[in-house]
């Protein structure tokens, strides 16, 4: 699970994890016009590592983490 306080950013995040063919699930966000809250990014547990490593290696700015 990756969680922000910016709906865009979750977003971007699962529109990341979905173009490499992981199924991501927002959730938390409000409502209506003014949506406000966290924002969580949920994937099915067999993807779980995966899914880390591609926003580690997004959040660096490109290059593969550190092992």
């Amino acid at each position: 699970m990756f969680s922000t306080a910016s709906i865009p950013e979750g977003t971007l995040v699962r529109g990341l994890l979905e173009a490499e063919g992981i199924p991501a699930q927002l959730k938390g966000e409000g409502e209506g016009p003014y949506r406000m809250g966290p924002v969580y990014v949920w994937v099915p547990e067999r993807y779980e590592v995966q899914a880390r490593l591609l926003i580690a290696e997004a959040a660096s700015g490109g290059t593969p983490p550190s092992e």
